[in-house]
């Protein structure tokens, strides 16, 4: 065999290598029961104390702007936030812009509401305790029908039942009457929601995103365009946090996963280390034989 075809089919075996690893450390620590220590930052806190504020009865828009590609990360902290309203009796309003995720939405909601309701002992029905209205195409349009008629952009909800004499949308009739709303995103939806939404119709707007996407929320933020931001896992553990003060019994699905990725972290960074290490090795090692051979 030749040299160039033997160093890739070393190459490969080592990438093979690395990916059993980090499979085998995921694995591992998602079942070991470990836990991590942390405080929460203070944009969830931002978001939590909003959503604690509220009074029984208020809604709460809970837009969830992503796919199955981002659910590791997302859907933690849509379940988190689902968990807080029913526990303060709030009526969560679920829509999505994203039709690639309807599924997967609806998953979230009813292991949310099974879940609320072995805890406090009663059940949680559609169209009465919460509203998943599903999807609707057009994007920013969407957002500006919502805000002028809520129950015209959404004459019925995902199951099919109308909107207009809905008891769980009593007092709803736009996007003005929303208490808050929360953008969970995979893309640039907290953007389209600030611009098209809180701007122009005045409801308080929170976001959701994915890890690398959290820095760019921080200038919201600061022009108090965001409440504040939950950023990747860490954000959904940071919330789970906080609502075990009051909910201890709340699966901490975000706080487990924090472990593994900390942990594959580590891992990461010792095979860095090792790998720069057998470089310098290599490296020394040829100029000492040059050197013999000189």
């Amino acid at each position: 065999m030749d040299a160039p075809r033997a160093d890739m089919r070393k190459l490969n075996l080592t990438r093979w290598v690395i990916y059993l690893l980090v499979g085998a450390v995921v694995v591992l620590f998602c079942a070991l029961p470990l836990e991590q220590e942390f405080e929460a930052s203070k944009d969830v806190k931002a978001v939590f104390n909003r959503v604690d504020a509220l009074e029984p009865g208020a809604h709460v828009l809970l837009a969830f702007d992503y796919d199955p590609a981002s659910e590791a990360e997302l859907k933690p902290m849509s379940r988190v936030l689902l968990l807080h309203c029913f526990q303060k009796k709030l009526i969560p309003i679920v829509m999505t812009h994203w039709s690639n995720g309807l599924t997967m939405d609806k998953g979230i909601i009813d292991n949310a509401a099974a879940e609320a309701a072995k805890e406090f002992g009663r059940p949680f029905q559609s169209g009465r305790d919460y509203v998943f209205l599903g999807f609707r195409p057009a994007g920013s349009n969407l957002i500006l029908n919502m805000g002028e008629n809520l129950k015209s952009a959404f004459d019925k909800d995902f199951y099919g039942q109308p909107t207009r004499a809905m008891p769980a949308l009593q007092g709803v009739n736009s996007l003005k009457d929303i208490d808050l709303a929360v953008d969970f995103a995979a893309g640039a939806t907290p953007q389209m929601w600030i611009a098209y939404g809180s701007d122009r119709f005045g409801f308080p707007l929170g976001v959701g995103t994915t890890a690398v996407q959290a820095p760019d929320m921080i200038p919201f933020v600061q022009s108090n365009q965001l409440v504040g931001y939950l950023g990747g896992l860490r954000g959904a553990a940071d919330y789970e946090a906080l609502l075990a003060q009051s909910y201890p019994k709340a699966k901490a699905y975000a706080t487990r996963g924090m472990v593994a990725q900390s942990a594959t972290h580590v891992l990461l960074i010792l095979l860095i280390v090792g790998a720069n290490i057998r470089l310098i090795v290599g490296r020394l090692n040829r100029k000492q034989k040059g050197r013999s051979h000189g």
